[in-house]
């Protein structure tokens, strides 16, 4: 990474990280128990003020978060079940989630990508290894990632980036792994909602019983049953259809 490209990404990522940490310390304290309680009814009042605006804001809002790596997207991602009905919610929370997975692979990609990885595979063939598993079957490896939610989803797309996971691949396993999640976390919030005035302003949200909660509401078990059988039929086909690198070997011999 030298020259003038290498200044340019290093300026880059010092610009993604200052704006994060701005955006987090000016910001944070409004995605609290406290401040959501407290303005609930103001925010409700000027979403319903503006049912076109709200959402652009939001789905913006959302987007830009995860855009940058910035930390609250998974609250933000609970509040669009407090501000908007479903599946509304979920479809805002979807658009965000997309829009905002694939700028943060382009910019992971443009920052560190090239760099991170001849670096990595210079020094590391664990990493070489890992590098041609994921390369083989991009698409199921991050539809795993993501339909479990084990990992962050900053992680997620970082890791995809660092690996050098085609773009397109990258994009279309996101639109649908991200659906499960759109529908839990913003459903998880409108539990979140029936319990906000019941909290004392020092309470700790735990995130893991809003998401039990969430996936007691039926729709939420049909949505999750629907997308496990589409997906293993999608993996299934995936899996059983010859790769690229496979058809050139046989055609070879």
């Amino acid at each position: 990474m030298a020259g003038g490209g290498g200044a340019l990404r290093a300026f880059a990522g010092l610009a993604m990280i200052g704006v994060s940490v701005v955006l987090y310390l000016n910001f944070h304290h409004l995605l609290t128990i406290k401040s959501l309680r407290a303005n609930h009814s103001a925010i409700l009042a000027t979403v319903a003020a503006n049912p076109r605006l709200a959402p652009l804001c939001y789905i913006g809002v959302l987007t830009a978060v995860i855009g940058i790596t910035c930390p609250g997207a998974t609250m933000l991602s609970f509040i669009g079940g407090i501000l908007f009905e479903q599946p509304y919610a979920s479809g805002y929370a979807y658009c965000g989630y997309i829009v905002g997975a694939t700028i943060s692979f382009f910019v992971t990609t443009f920052i560190l990508g090239d760099y991170m990885r001849k670096r990595l595979a210079e020094k590391s063939t664990l990493y070489t290894k890992f590098e041609a598993n994921v390369k083989r079957n991009a698409f199921g490896y991050l539809v795993a990632a993501r339909y479990t939610m084990v990992f962050p989803f900053f992680f997620v797309n970082a890791a995809a980036a660092l690996v050098g996971v085609h773009w397109k691949t990258f994009i279309a396993a996101t639109t649908i792994s991200c659906i499960p999640g759109s529908v839990i976390y913003t459903t998880a919030g409108g539990a979140l909602a029936n319990l906000l005035h019941k909290l004392g302003d020092e309470d700790k949200v735990d995130n893991s019983q809003l998401i039990w909660m969430a996936l007691d509401d039926p729709n939420v078990r049909i949505c999750i049953g629907g997308m496990s059988c589409a997906l293993l039929v999608l993996l299934t086909v995936r899996q059983l259809t010859p790769r690229d690198e496979e058809v050139a070997e046989k055609k070879d011999t």
